[in-house]
């Protein structure tokens, strides 16, 4: 007998406390278009909605994912991706990961190096155009979602997020089968006072998408 399908409405927030719950929750996140997905599933099914699949980053560590979503014409989302600050989905700095993650890992003989975009592509517009005027982005100047560390996203608040987000890229590097558990240990706030510079650094320049003039 065939299952029938259901609708799953993932919660975002550690546990699913994210405050917006409840029909008024729900109702404003529709009207805002805020939150995550709604998806279709079959009916007791024991595999959950995970946060790297709701939040679109599984399709940014894996290229299967990628290739399947890129060619399937009815996909919402494509590239843009999950900000649990914002709680959107928005396009970020670089649309893959894995090209970076093979150079790295062809050229210094190792393992792949996990690579997380840090930035949005309209934040990575103003450090650009910032950066080729030759003057350091300030991060208080970057607008009202950022603090003198850097985005407010990468807050300790968020760390719950971005160990799920980056479940399949922290398996990776760590040389462990993709189907492991998030990395507890991955921290993605700053914690030293050169994180921020170092962020930008980080960015593979010949991956990023640079601003067309």
């Amino acid at each position: 007998m065939t299952k029938k399908l259901q609708f799953v409405w993932p919660k975002d927030g550690p546990k699913g406390r994210s405050g917006h719950r409840g029909f008024w929750g729900r109702m404003n996140n529709i009207v805002t278009n805020r939150g995550p997905d709604v998806f279709i599933q079959r009916q007791g099914s024991r595999t959950g909605i995970r946060p790297d699949w709701w939040g679109n980053w599984d399709s940014y560590h894996d290229p299967g994912c990628d290739i399947m979503e890129r060619n399937e014409p009815r996909a919402s989302r494509r590239q843009k991706r999950y900000d649990p600050e914002s709680r959107r989905y928005v396009d970020w700095t670089r649309d893959n990961n894995w090209s970076g993650d093979d150079f790295a890992a062809n050229l210094l003989g190792g393992p792949p190096v996990a690579y997380y975009p840090r930035f949005t592509q309209r934040e990575w517009d103003k450090i650009d155009r910032k950066m080729s005027q030759g003057k350091w982005p300030n991060p208080r100047k970057m607008g009202s979602d950022w603090n003198y560390d850097g985005p407010e996203r990468f807050q300790q608040r968020h760390d719950w997020f971005w160990q799920d987000a980056h479940r399949i890229g922290e398996n990776d590097r760590e040389q462990l089968p993709q189907s492991f558990g998030p990395n507890p240990f991955l921290h993605m706030h700053q914690q030293d006072p050169m994180d921020f510079p170092q962020w930008i650094m980080d960015e593979p320049w010949p991956y990023c998408r640079r601003t067309v003039r």
